[in-house]
């Protein structure tokens, strides 16, 4: 098995999945309700069913997704895609819902689009932040093949870096304006933080997700939660997991030092 599989895949593929299968089915009720039809039963071709199911789809994937990122936009949006769903048996031909029915739809269709562009920065923030995360873990798996030891809490001393204080200030302002980490500034260290699970665009402290410390003196400590670690397929090492998300970010400074800034963003998105 190769790194690229050993993730998870992200919750966020259920959308697109999801609204396929829905098309497939909604061809299949409607193809089913024509032959009743046919047949002499009395029931009309809207396809209910598929329509009340796709409707709570989108309900219980973002009350899934609230629990997951602890992000309120989540369950907002999946309720207001619930309700407009829900409202699109009014269009068809035949319905005998009254006609204010019809504006209903129309008006949630423009709450949804509303409410995504009053939040946008969120929904944006947080999908570069998972994206790049998830490289970030992809990356550090990449070369682990050992299982000998499972999670641990501790944080994990990933040895020391040669850098000015300014270097490390303009590393991390690198990161953060390109969503690869979420940086949290303290008085001796500098926190990057990311994760697969948690929103990094809700946190208030650093250290509630994975991170890495740099401190002003170069000391560098890691630390992978628990969720994160779990995301993983296989029962990797942990130590050389920490070790090995330590040496991507020393190596990573070692490219901003040396004005390779762009190959930061290339070594990330070549872990697919």
């Amino acid at each position: 098995m190769t790194y690229k599989s050993r993730i998870r895949f992200s919750i966020g593929w259920i959308y697109p999945i999801g609204i396929f299968t829905s098309y497939i089915l909604i061809l299949l009720e409607m193809a089913m309700r024509r032959m009743l039809m046919r047949s002499g039963a009395d029931i009309t071709g809207a396809p209910y069913l598929t329509i009340v199911l796709v409707a709570l789809m989108f309900l219980v994937l973002g009350i899934v997704q609230w629990f997951r990122y602890r992000n309120w936009i989540y369950p907002v949006l999946g309720f207001l895609i619930c309700i407009t769903t829900a409202q699109v048996s009014f269009l068809y031909p035949h319905n005998d819902s009254p006609g204010f029915l019809k504006i209903t739809y129309f008006i949630s269709f423009v709450l949804i689009i509303l409410f995504i562009l009053i939040n946008w920065n969120s929904f944006y923030s947080h999908e570069r932040f998972e994206i790049n995360s998830r490289r970030l873990f992809r990356l550090a798996s990449e070369r682990i093949y050992q299982a000998d030891n499972g999670y641990t809490e501790r944080p994990f001393s990933g040895g020391k870096v040669n850098c000015t204080k300014d270097e490390l200030l303009g590393f991390a302002r690198f990161l953060q304006s390109n969503y690869v980490a979420r940086v949290f500034y303290y008085e001796t260290y500098i926190c990057f933080s990311f994760s697969m699970n948690r929103s990094l665009v809700v946190i208030s402290e650093g250290r509630e997700v994975s991170h890495v410390m740099i401190a002003y003196d170069g000391t560098v400590t890691v630390t992978i939660s628990d969720k994160d670690y779990r995301d993983y397929h296989e029962r990797l090492s942990f130590d050389k997991l920490c070790a090995s998300m330590a040496g991507i970010f020393i190596r990573f400074l070692d490219y901003y030092k040396a004005g390779l800034e762009q190959r930061i963003i290339t070594e990330l998105k070549s872990a697919r």
